[in-house]
């Protein structure tokens, strides 16, 4: 008995402190409200987001003011993260450390008291120099050991993956590009693509959930929307993932 009690002394709850307001694709800082009368948050000390989409800013993170989503104030006053979700970005501090052009779809970084940040954030786009280049390189990707060995994965557990024969023929592009895209080749994401079914969304969500480890097969995913909740003409549910290939960058 003796035992037991001291186990169940030992065995803690995990501390759910939450979060509030809404983040997106760029640039999201994460505080706290100090206007502890007038706002629920600060009153319940709950982390805040505080979206700055595509941008590139300069933060001191215990000098620079914020506007609550919450209670409306510039009362967010001390930052502690800072994650850059669906963009291209770079992070650099004023003690000389820092992280460049990485495009991981979500990367959160802590922000230290007395530091100044320099935060910047650009729309995922690909690099080629051309649509001749852009098709090469897609066509390379597509045939890569890393895609193959995910298609594989997924395809063990009876997931369908279905890949166009070939990629589109750069008429067809140039028309698409054209009108979907302003004539900026490098906007396009579906020279090489696949589309993977499922009959439920429990094994859809599973397969989004892999796909999202794809540093195991070497590959980054680089943008994530997630359009679970909104019904489709096409699909009951559906999922749109970017995945890189560092070496045909």
């Amino acid at each position: 008995n003796n035992n037991t009690e001291s186990n169940e002394e030992k065995l803690k709850k995990v501390e759910n402190t939450g979060y509030t307001g809404e983040y997106g694709s760029g640039i999201n800082l994460q505080g706290y409200c100090t206007n502890n009368d007038g706002c629920l948050a600060s009153k319940g000390n709950i982390l805040v987001w505080i979206k700055q989409e595509f941008d590139n800013i300069s933060i001191i993170p215990d000098k620079t003011c914020y506007k609550c989503p919450d209670c409306g104030e510039l009362s967010i006053k001390c930052i502690k993260n800072v994650m850059f979700f669906n963009c291209e970005h770079s992070i650099y501090s004023s003690n000389g450390s820092s992280h460049k052009n990485d495009n991981n779809y979500q990367c959160i970084y802590p922000i230290e008291s007395g530091l100044s940040y320099t935060l910047k954030a650009n729309k995922i786009i690909q690099h080629a120099i051309s649509l001749e280049d852009l098709i090469n390189r897609s066509e390379k990707a597509m045939e890569s050991d890393e895609i193959i060995n995910l298609v594989k994965e997924l395809e063990k557990y009876l997931i369908i993956v279905a890949k166009p024969s070939k990629i589109k023929d750069i008429k067809r592009l140039s028309e698409k590009i054209k009108y979907d895209y302003e004539g900026n080749f490098n906007k396009a994401f579906d020279v090489g693509r696949f589309t993977i079914l499922c009959d439920n969304e429990t094994k859809l969500r599973t397969a989004v959930e892999v796909m999202k480890k794809a540093d195991k097969f070497n590959l980054i995913v680089s943008e994530d929307k997630n359009y679970f909740e909104k019904q489709s003409i096409t699909h009951y549910r559906f999922h749109n993932i970017k995945l890189y290939i560092p070496k045909y960058d």
